[in-house]
């Protein structure tokens, strides 16, 4: 890719894969981007509303040959509309982050490898004399063609309506009693709807070794066998022990960060035990998470 020249910046551009599945040519590929001021002083950029205009994406074959541009991306850098963007500030040590669909820049033809670089413009894109950072790489395992079978179209399913789920811009408090809500009629797939997989298997140090040591293929892999795990049962029983009562008591939030109080009971034939849970969240595009829980035994009645 030609265009505007890289410089040094006090600020590392990291992407990654975000709850990232197979892969196939059509498929939409969320890559999170993450932006950490490392100086020691408070770093600012703007960011566009239209993302193409605040980072891009170069996508090219081992042979280096560049992968064509998404029409919606086209039309985005070339339409004739006003700029709308606000200013970010960042403490040193701060970090921002916020969520892209590769699919939404590029057009990946057909199966193969393609090597995946963002690139981020934190004075906006103007041109080929844009200011420009670059960020790691990440390799991409594009599949041939698509499964016979509905398998994947269920794993995003509404059990009760057959629609496809799609996250909603719930309040912390309503993110985590639809979470409750689904386990409670064992729905798994509106349970794991806003959960944050990773970062909640990457709360146990050992998983977060194995992770930190593995490929991008591998770290797909243990996300997902983390995922059938807990359907299981077999790991972490307490986020997904089925309750049989809930009631939310507090809520507190920052812009980004979010916790929820809940009280929780758990009948069993002859007892109920009641536990107070709290479920931390953040949100790093428009849709508030669940990365994190802790749990408290109270009583038993």
């Amino acid at each position: 890719m030609t265009g505007p020249a890289l410089f040094a910046a006090p600020v590392d551009v990291d992407i990654r894969f975000y709850n990232q599945k197979i892969v196939y040519a059509d498929s939409k590929i969320p890559i999170k981007i993450e932006i950490t001021n490392t100086s020691s002083r408070t770093y600012r950029f703007k960011l566009a509303a239209e993302r193409a205009f605040s980072v891009d994406f170069s996508v090219k074959t081992l042979t280096n040959l560049e992968a064509p541009r998404a029409d919606q991306f086209i039309i985005a850098r070339n339409s004739n509309q006003p700029l709308f963007f606000r200013d970010v500030s960042l403490d040193p040590g701060e970090q921002f982050a916020f969520i892209e669909n590769l699919s939404d820049y590029v057009k990946l033809n057909g199966a193969g490898v393609y090597v995946i670089q963002g690139l981020f413009f934190p004075d906006l894109y103007t041109g080929d004399d844009s200011n420009v950072i670059a960020s790691n790489e990440l390799t991409l395992d594009v599949h041939p063609g698509r499964p016979s079978s509905n398998g994947e179209l269920e794993a995003i399913l509404d059990e009760d309506t057959g629609a496809i789920l799609k996250q909603e811009r719930l309040a912390p408090d309503e993110v985590v009693a639809y979470t409750i809500r689904a386990r409670q009629k064992s729905q798994w797939n509106k349970f794991f709807l806003y959960v944050d997989l990773a970062n909640l298997m990457l709360e146990q140090p050992e998983l977060k070794r194995r992770y930190d040591r593995a490929s991008d293929q591998e770290q797909r892999s243990m996300v997902a066998r983390f995922k059938s795990d807990l359907m299981k049962q077999t790991i972490d029983p307490e986020v997904s022990l089925l309750p049989s009562d809930f009631t939310i008591e507090k809520t507190d939030y920052t812009p980004r960060e979010a916790t929820v109080l809940v009280t929780e009971k758990f009948a069993f034939p002859t007892y109920t035990e009641v536990k107070e849970y709290t479920y931390y969240l953040h949100r790093p595009d428009a849709v508030w998470l669940i990365y994190n829980y802790t749990v408290r035994n109270t009583t038993t009645q």
